[in-house]
């Protein structure tokens, strides 16, 4: 991928991935605990250990010096236990919140895009699961309910009506009566009880899911339709990860192990509760989702105006290029246009001037990572504030943008470019060597008598590794500019492996790297002090401030959204203030071209999350008439009327709904 390029919403360089490490405690097979509803002890029972293997790991890069306990853990509770619980509980649910899809979407057709890269298993859960296995497993499956970031809401999926403990680990929900298996089966509470054993189940060989759900205690079935969820600690994530929790059918997948599942169902996809079921594979070439006719939910608020093709067909093709020209031809429906110089040049085609394609750029609310120059902090001479505001102002974006670019990009100021907790005072840094110059001057560096850089009979010379040809051309400017005012820049290409050995044994000065975008950012990992002098850190600068600190030990406590918006803020303004990157660049729209049979709600794609060419298979319809008026435009060789090429809906609606606006 070339820095002009950005492939998905996760990507501005590299894949963020989250690590995660503690220590585990033993906990012994029956530790008294008790269950707290509404503020009040209303019983109490063992806690059945189910493994109490204890390991050791690495507490070196976790922020706190905490046990945490990692172990798989039973609630025991009597049938008059779980009766007390379920008079208590206080039900609560959503029928009020803004639809994300259009009422007017009609069904029918069929969707047909590309990728390069057949996935791996078709299985939502375990080893070999990536974004491509994600997508699918979204029309399939469901979670129990839906969070949407901004504005922050809960909404019904699987489950109408949901609740939630004073403790702030407690969490009850009812599934929907009407929601039904592909097969026709209810979903009940069992189905959430065992896709947690499945989760945690060392078989399905994907640690980082063990790793996130042995955080809860085994969810209790209190009723038929009723499942209690307990964490062992309160925290307002505990909600958000419930809502990324996709439930699979109990009679399909509570009998097997982790192991079998991973063999019998790799390819054999569980029967689902969401619109879309399995129809047909063509490994590696074709995978065929059909829309179920008997769809629970189509008339549910949170579906209306979703999921609206019978057909969805993706067809894999290794080259992108091959993918472009068959896409002229009309074998493919859509596709994202990651490469600038492709949506400058190489979409003015007469298929595009007749109207029988379509383009369209979507400016909406999306969260944009963060890539650039990284500065390490702990090391000389970018210990220095001063230094590290002298290569920011050195390197020339502007000319990158407008020569390699086509001003198809624009400046990355933020470390939470473009979402709605970004900085509200955040330090934007120019290209502007004369004040470069004056820093240098400042930090202590002189010109010699070779006419470079230097401080104390020290000449400021500087090595900077990348990854792959496509990039050197940028680099080049770069270390063309640095020449200029006295700097020496060694350029050198290694392999990723190498880069990344060197970046987390804090073995660099200056580098180049990426942070993926999140609706809801963990900053501890990327910004808390404790890290700042961890190996294999993703607090690679070493940034130590105090009001950094503070501000993530208040965003990891606050249940409220909007304070920890505002916390965010802060934290941006005081990250860009102390100069830890040279940004780059992000891209503003989403570029989308697509042939002209399709309507879609007035966004185009939603406003945040996904924001993206995801969204197009949930959102979009195909319309008969635009279909029928492209297919005569082709016979009779006449224009279609082209939409206007930007789409800036979601900059002048912060708030829509179908119903009411």
């Amino acid at each position: 991928m070339s820095r002009n390029e950005q492939y998905d919403s996760g990507w501005v360089g590299w894949k963020s991935s989250v690590f995660l490490a503690a220590c585990i405690f033993l906990i012994f097979k029956y530790q008294p605990i008790s269950v707290q509803v509404k503020g009040g002890l209303v019983a109490a029972g063992p806690v059945q250990v189910e493994t109490s293997k204890k390991s050791m790991s690495s507490s070196k890069n976790a922020s706190k010096e905490k046990k945490i306990d990692t172990q798989v853990v039973k609630l025991d509770l009597s049938d008059v236990d779980k009766k007390s619980i379920l008079n208590s509980i206080k039900w609560t649910t959503n029928t009020s919140f803004p639809l994300d899809g259009d009422p007017r979407a009609k069904k029918g057709g069929e969707f047909k895009q590309a990728y390069t890269s057949f996935p791996a298993t078709t299985r939502p859960v375990g080893k070999n699961t990536d974004s491509g296995t994600a997508m699918i497993g979204s029309l399939v499956y469901q979670p129990l309910i839906g969070i949407n970031s901004s504005p922050y809401y809960v909404a019904p999926g699987l489950a109408s009506h949901w609740a939630q403990d004073d403790d702030k680990v407690s969490f009850y929900f009812k599934t929907d009566a009407d929601a039904r298996w592909a097969d026709g089966r209810p979903v009940v509470a069992k189905d959430v009880v065992a896709t947690w054993r499945l989760l945690v189940d060392k078989g399905i060989q994907k640690p980082s899911e063990n790793a996130t759900w042995v955080k809860f205690y085994e969810p209790v079935e209190l009723s038929e339709r009723v499942v209690m969820v307990r964490a062992k600690e309160p925290g307002w994530r505990n909600i958000i990860h419930i809502a990324e929790m996709s439930i699979l059918p109990d009679h399909i997948i509570g009998s097997i192990s982790g192991k079998e599942f991973l063999k019998k169902h790799n390819w054999e996809m569980v029967p689902g509760s969401g619109p879309y079921k399995f129809e047909s594979i063509d490994k590696p070439k074709r995978l065929t989702l059909a829309r179920r006719t008997d769809f629970w939910g189509a008339k549910k608020r949170q579906y209306i105006g979703q999921y609206n093709f019978d057909k969805i067909v993706n067809v894999y093709v290794e080259d992108q290029e091959i993918i472009w020209e068959k896409f002229k031809k009309g074998e493919f429906d859509f596709m994202p246009i990651y490469r600038s110089q492709r949506w400058v040049k190489g979409t003015s085609f007469d298929k595009v001037k007749n109207g029988w394609i379509q383009k369209v750029k979507v400016f909406n609310r999306k969260p944009r990572g963060t890539q650039g120059f990284d500065f390490n902090l702990r090391k000389p001479p970018f210990d220095d504030i001063r230094m590290r505001k002298a290569f920011a102002h050195l390197w020339n974006r502007e000319l990158l943008m407008e020569k390699l670019m086509f001003n198809e990009y624009d400046f990355m100021d933020s470390f939470f470019q473009n979402a709605t907790y970004m900085g509200k005072n955040v330090t934007k840094i120019r290209y502007d060597p004369e004040k470069a110059i004056g820093l240098l001057k400042e930090a202590g560096y002189a010109l010699n008598s070779d006419g470079f850089l230097a401080k104390n009979g020290k000449p400021l010379k500087l090595s900077f590794e990348y990854v792959g040809k496509w990039s050197e051309k940028f680099y080049t400017i770069f270390q063309e500019d640095l020449k200029k005012v006295g700097i020496q820049l060694e350029i050198k290409e290694v392999t990723w492996a190498t880069k990344l050995k060197n970046i987390g044994e804090l073995n660099f000065r200056l580098s180049s790297g990426a942070f993926g975008a999140s609706a809801f950012p963990d900053p501890r990992i990327l910004y808390h002090s404790s890290l700042a002098e961890q190996k294999q850190s993703y607090n690679r600068w070493g940034i130590k401030n105090d009001r950094i600190d503070q501000l993530i030990e208040l965003y990891d406590a606050e249940y409220d959204a909007s304070k920890r918006s505002e916390y965010l803020a802060e934290m941006d303004d005081i990250l860009t203030r102390e100069c830890l990157k040279a940004f780059d660049w992000y891209a503003p729209a989403e570029r989308l071209i697509y042939w002209n049979k399709f309507s879609y709600p007035p966004g185009v794609l939603n406003k945040t999350s996904a924001g993206d060419y995801r969204d197009a298979v949930t959102l979009w319809w195909y319309d008969e008439d635009k279909a029928k008026a492209l297919k005569l435009a082709i016979e009779t060789n006449t224009k279609l009327a082209s939409r206007s090429v930007d789409e800036k809906f979601w900059m002048n609606n912060e708030k829509y709904d179908f119903i009411h606006d």
